[in-house]
């Protein structure tokens, strides 16, 4: 096996002017929202030149494509083939707690400027994360245990739609309530519309 090449100096400054850049406009978000800065403001408060912000991001909109790569890669690291509930319909309920788990780490005032209706990455097609979801719920329906009235893809999208909303309102009430705990509530019986009921009639 081949030893890693270590980072040259110069490497790990890249990096750390990359995650600078990144934070400082994660940060500028969360008090303004996306839409009320420029990457003139992103620059001037991370201390790098506007071309240095070009030489790490090709827009803004690269910024926040990087916040849904985030949030995809810790589901990668976090929930893919690690949800310990062995019943599809349980297994949502639990990735729904972990929706919920990274939105509580997110900054609040990040969360709640993020959802809003021009913000059309929440519609963007392919993500690691509804791909998981959609392999767990087609898993579900191959054992019999989820409906197969609806494509495993629709059913994503209406779980997701839901999530969207408790979100919301979370956001909407200042974060005054625990938001894993919420959401788990309500999943218990949501899941329960999508549960295949072929299995019980024929008992």
């Amino acid at each position: 096996m081949a030893l890693q090449k270590k980072m040259t100096s110069r490497q790990i400054q890249a990096v750390e002017t990359r995650n600078k850049i990144y934070n400082t406009a994660f940060n500028l978000m969360s008090k303004k929202g996306f839409n009320n800065i420029t990457i003139e403001d992103i620059s001037k408060k991370a201390g790098v030149s506007v071309g240095a912000f070009y030489h790490y991001f090709k827009s803004k909109d690269e910024i926040l494509f990087e916040v849904y790569q985030r949030a995809d890669n810790f589901f990668r690291d976090n929930v893919k083939n690690k949800l310990k509930s062995e019943n599809s319909l349980d297994q949502i309920v639990e990735y729904f707690r972990y929706y919920a788990r990274y939105s509580e780490q997110t900054k609040i005032g990040f969360t709640i400027h993020l959802y809003n209706t021009e913000n059309k990455f929440f519609l963007k097609k392919g993500r690691l994360m509804q791909a998981i979801l959609n392999d767990i719920i087609q898993e579900g329906q191959r054992k019999n245990e989820i409906t197969k009235d609806k494509s495993s893809e629709e059913i994503v999208d209406l779980l997701f739609l839901v999530a969207r909303g408790v979100i919301f309102d979370w956001g909407l009430k200042d974060g005054k309530y625990k938001l894993e705990e919420k959401m788990a509530e309500l999943f218990k019986l949501q899941v329960q519309i999508y549960k295949d009921k072929s299995s019980e009639s024929a008992e």
